[in-house]
């Protein structure tokens, strides 16, 4: 993967996620697009750029979503002196590719070029930060091998681990052409949040460059994905979840936790929170995660198992 020269126009956000982001007292006019090549096609990234950077994360969106959502999470993090490198995956946001499609191997390449791509572009420790969907992919990226400095997941589940989801990905895989609805996916998909702003945005599903339908190849490369157990060392993982969260439960993060076979591993719940910890918690999940960085940028040992 490489990085071409910067598209003279920049990525506007769509009026959508625009009237939302004013609401909640975000500004994206300090967002730096950041353009890679994969395969051919446009990879988009968000760099919220952070003065004095003491480190970089890389971030994976939730389902359907992409980068400039969680705008709010990059003005914070660049406050507090880490880059922010936003991904929209192929298929999503301002990336290339037909909408809603990426499947899990092609999503965990995604993540290792763009690790690569931080380290030789800013030379500072790399946090891998994932939400939702992104928090899984997080982890299959610890499992798989990649090394970020610190790896930090919310919600963790490994849906091929259960015989129930691996045939039901053969299913899909077989005979399932038509695209998967977000709403269809996830538990209460509208009702997610407690901001009205938010729901009327995940109800209207008007955003042009989120993908409200899953393609369903990468469904059932989801349901199918069954990694197998690390065998030498990993880098370490943090899973966090919200206590109340409704569409991933936290006994399920926790469960799937203790199942992954890494060993520096560890689970930190955010007690009366629910699914969406960098909208509707945003302040009190940047109280846990910053202890967190600070303890992955300083290499700070993990005592093991302690999910």
């Amino acid at each position: 993967m490489s990085r071409p020269a910067p598209l003279p126009e920049p990525c506007i956000t769509p009026p959508p996620l625009a009237a939302c982001l004013r609401a909640w007292g975000h500004s994206d006019a300090a967002i730096e697009d950041v353009w890679l090549f994969r395969a051919g096609e446009r990879l988009h990234l968000d760099l919220h750029r952070a003065r004095d950077a003491r480190a970089v994360v890389v971030f994976q969106p939730g389902s359907g979503s992409y980068a400039r959502f969680y705008c709010g999470l990059g003005e914070r993090l660049a406050a507090i002196g880490m880059h922010l490198l936003g991904i929209d995956r192929p298929g999503h946001g301002f990336s290339d590719g037909p909408r809603g499609h990426c499947t899990v191997p092609q999503a965990l390449d995604v993540s290792a070029a763009v690790l690569d791509f931080a380290r030789r572009e800013f030379g500072l420790p790399v946090i891998l930060l994932g939400s939702s969907m992104g928090g899984l992919l997080t982890g299959f990226a610890v499992i798989a091998g990649q090394r970020p400095d610190l790896a930090i997941a919310h919600n963790f589940l490994i849906p091929g681990r259960l015989i129930s989801m691996r045939l039901r990905a053969r299913w899909i895989a077989a005979r399932r052409q038509r695209p998967y609805p977000l709403r269809e996916l996830v538990h209460g998909f509208a009702e997610l949040s407690r901001d009205d702003m938010l729901r009327q945005y995940l109800r209207a599903e008007a955003d042009p460059r989120a993908a409200w339908s899953l393609s369903a190849a990468s469904v059932a490369s989801l349901f199918a994905h069954n990694p197998a157990r690390p065998a030498g060392a990993t880098a370490p993982l943090v899973v966090l979840s919200g206590e109340r969260d409704r569409a991933i439960p936290s006994w399920a993060s926790r469960g799937f936790l203790r199942w992954s076979g890494l060993a520096q591993r560890r689970f930190v719940g955010v007690p009366g929170a629910g699914h969406l910890l960098f909208h509707d918690h945003l302040d009190q999940t940047m109280n846990v995660l910053q202890p967190l960085i600070e303890q992955g940028i300083a290499g700070a040992a993990w005592a093991g198992a302690a999910a």
